[in-house]
Order: C-alpha cells, then structure tokens, then sequence
C-alpha cells in the first residue's frame, strides 16, 4: 500500500512537469531577401523569399512592403522553400520587411532590404513647348511640316 500510495504522489507531482516543459520550437531562420533594389515607379518587380526551420516545420512568409500596403503573409511551405512575391512600388524610399513564422507560430528574426524609386522626369512637356514656340516664330516651318 504504500509503495502505490508513493508512486502516486510521485506522478502526481510529475504530470505538471511533462505538461508544462513540452517540446522545444525552434524558429526558422532570418530570411533571405533577393531582388531589385531600385526602379521605377509603378513597375512590378519580383522578389525572392528564403527561409528554413531547423525543426522542420512549414514556414509562412509575412512581408511588409514598407509603402503603407496591408502585410500578406504567403503560405505555408515546407522548410527551406524559396518563394517568390511581387509589389510595385511608388516614388520614394522603402524598407521591405519580412519574417518567417513556423506552423508552430515561432517567428524569425526581421530581415530588411531598402528599396529606392527615384521621381520620374519626363522631357515630353518641354519639348512640346518648344517645338510649339518654334512654329510660331518660324511660319515657314510650320507651312513645310502641313
């Protein structure tokens, strides 16, 4: 009796433990970003995603394209798949962040990558103008171009 009486107490005491400790999760790794660093305004440009959980657990991408647009998370895949994901961006300087999240919702470390899209010029306006004024002062121009 009192050897049951013992061991009762000990995996009563014991449950809790194992309950409570569970299993190690390990987040995946900070992720790789490859792609563009500049452009132009309203190009579509593509980047590349990678990214591997050292339990082996799915990975989902979550990407803050640093312009203002709502996060998107794609996914998920399986550890050490590389994604691609496409944005377009508009005038000025962005900072692309992303994390991976393993399906045991351990997330990453942030990576960044600076994205720059100079102001658009355009010359269109001006030489417009100027051929405009230069019909007006040069009639026979205008009458050689009709």
């Amino acid at each position: 009796m009192k050897k049951i009486l013992v061991i009762g107490i000990f995996l009563t005491l014991l449950i809790p433990v194992i309950a409570t400790t569970g299993i190690a999760n390990s987040p995946p790794t900070k992720p790789h970003i490859e792609g563009p660093t500049s452009g132009q305004s309203g190009t579509s440009y593509t980047y590349e995603l990678c990214s591997e959980d050292p339990d082996g657990d799915d990975i989902t991408y979550c990407i803050d394209w640093g312009d203002g647009s709502s996060e998107v998370c794609l996914g998920p895949y399986p550890s050490g798949t590389c994604v691609q994901a496409s944005h377009s961006f508009s005038e000025g300087t962005h900072t692309i962040k992303v994390k991976a999240r393993d399906s045991n919702q351990a997330e990453s470390d942030g990576a960044t990558l600076a994205v720059s899209i100079p102001k658009s010029f355009s010359f269109m306006p001006f030489l417009q103008l100027f051929f405009e004024k230069l019909l007006e002062k040069f009639t026979f121009l205008r009458i050689l171009l009709n």
